[in-house]
């Protein structure tokens, strides 16, 4: 029971019965003249088109996609990854407490002065209509204070999370480029990527 309420943040019908693939296809468009990259997935029969931050690395496999922020920032970890839904389940007060306790035992090993930070309910909407749950907390290791979010998302047979880790010094401005660009993230038919550019990636090419 325990392990389908992790799975079971929210249900919203969204992707079809092929898993969602997080390895990227780029490709590049300008943006109030400024050169921007769109990652594309591969979802059945249709794209997820995704713009990351500004000058943020990237590299992914089938399930996850791992970014990496300018090297001016460091010890930090922007993750995004699939989870399978074993049950669509509704989001409750008793699923939120054991997501929340399962973020804080998934902290590094040795964490001491845990404390959870905030937990939001839909902070965002993926795709504009894709409710979220993000619980964000603080935790020292080796003498240094991190501070870690995770942002949670359930399509009808996948949850999507999006974690950032790093220095608490670091993490107000990367954890703002971080979710901003997740506004960016939405479904299309491929048919149509080479025509036009996605609604929202002018709000994204505001973002920084």
């Amino acid at each position: 029971m325990i392990k389908l309420l992790l799975l079971g943040l929210f249900s919203f019908t969204v992707s079809a019965k092929a898993a969602l693939d997080l390895a990227p296809v780029p490709s590049e468009y300008d943006g109030e003249g400024v050169r921007y990259t769109r990652l594309a997935f591969k979802d059945d029969k249709r794209q997820v088109l995704y713009v990351p931050p500004l000058n943020w690395s990237y590299h992914g496999s089938s399930s996850q996609l791992r970014l990496t922020p300018p090297s001016t920032f460091t010890r930090t970890d922007a993750v995004i990854d699939t989870v399978p839904l074993a049950a669509p389940l509704p989001l409750d007060e008793k699923a939120m407490a054991v997501i929340s306790q399962q973020c804080m035992s998934a902290l590094p090993p040795g964490s001491q002065e845990i404390k959870v930070v905030s937990e939001e309910f839909s902070p965002l909407l993926i795709a504009g209509n894709i409710p979220t749950y993000e619980v964000t907390a603080s935790y020292q290791i080796y003498g240094e204070t991190y501070v870690r979010s995770v942002l949670f998302a359930n399509l009808a047979e996948t949850q999507l999370r999006f974690k950032l880790s790093a220095l608490k010094k670091d993490f107000n401005v990367l954890h703002r480029q971080f979710r901003a660009s997740l506004i960016s993230w939405q479904w299309v038919d491929p048919s149509t990527t080479a025509l036009q550019k996605a609604p929202s990636e002018t709000a994204v090419s505001r973002q920084e």
